[in-house]
C-alpha cells in the first residue's frame, strides 16, 4: 500500500449516507481556498488533456485525502452536473470557481457521487458540496482527482498561485482544507 494510499484510508472512512457538517475557515474575496485537503500538483500534469490545456481555467490539481468537496469561498452555485461529480460556484466578486471531481468520471453516470447543493444556492466558505467515494472511482478504473480551476481568468489581470506547504509528500505540498490556492488580481 502507498504512503498516499495509507494516509488516506487513516484519516477516513468513506460512507454513502454521511451528512458532512460544514468547515470553518477564514477567507477573503479575492482567494480561492482548496476545497479538500490533500496532495497539491500544477493543473498541467492532470492526466487530461482538456483540464491540463488550461481549456477549463487557470487552477490546481489536488490528489484529495477525504470524500468531502466544500465551497472554498462565499458565493452562488450555479452548476452542479447531473452526474454529481462538478460544481461551480460565482464568488461575490465575479469569481468563476470549478471543482471537478475525478478524471473521465462522468463515464460513471453519478454513481459513487453524492451532491449537497442546487444550483442558485447560496453557500459560504466551508459549506458542503458534494461527496464522492474514491473506492467506487477507483473500482471503475478512474483517478479522483480533483481539480479546482478560476474558469473565467480572463476577466483578471493575473492569478497568482499562491498555494504552498511546509510538509512535503514525495516532493509535492499538502495542502488542507482552506488553505489559500489561488489568487485574482483586477
Amino acid at each position: 500500500m502507498s504512503l498516499l494510499n495509507k494516509i488516506r484510508t487513516s484519516l477516513f472512512t468513506p460512507s454513502e449516507d454521511a451528512v458532512p457538517e460544514p468547515a470553518s475557515f477564514a477567507t477573503r474575496a479575492d482567494t480561492v481556498y482548496a476545497p479538500i485537503s490533500g496532495v497539491l500538483v500544477s493543473v498541467q500534469e492532470i492526466n487530461d488533456e482538456v483540464i491540463a490545456s488550461g481549456m477549463l481555467g487557470d487552477g490546481y490539481g489536488i490528489i484529495p485525502v477525504g470524500n468531502t468537496i466544500y465551497a472554498p469561498n462565499n458565493g452562488r452555485v450555479n452548476t452542479v452536473t447531473v452526474t454529481n461529480h462538478a460544481v461551480g460556484i460565482m464568488t461575490d466578486t465575479g469569481v468563476e470557481v470549478l471543482i471537478h471531481v475525478g478524471i473521465d468520471t462522468v463515464k460513471m453516470e453519478g454513481k459513487g457521487f453524492m451532491r449537497h447543493v442546487e444550483a442558485g444556492d447560496i453557500v459560504t466558505a466551508g459549506t458542503p458540496l458534494l461527496t464522492f467515494n474514491p473506492e467506487t472511482i477507483k473500482a471503475a478504473g478512474y483517478d479522483d482527482m480533483v481539480t479546482v480551476v478560476i474558469s473565467n481568468p480572463e476577466r483578471f489581470r493575473k492569478i497568482d498561485h499562491v498555494a504552498s506547504s511546509n510538509t512535503m509528500i514525495g516532493g509535492r505540498p499538502l495542502v488542507k482544507l482552506g488553505d489559500p490556492l489561488l489568487v485574482t488580481r483586477a
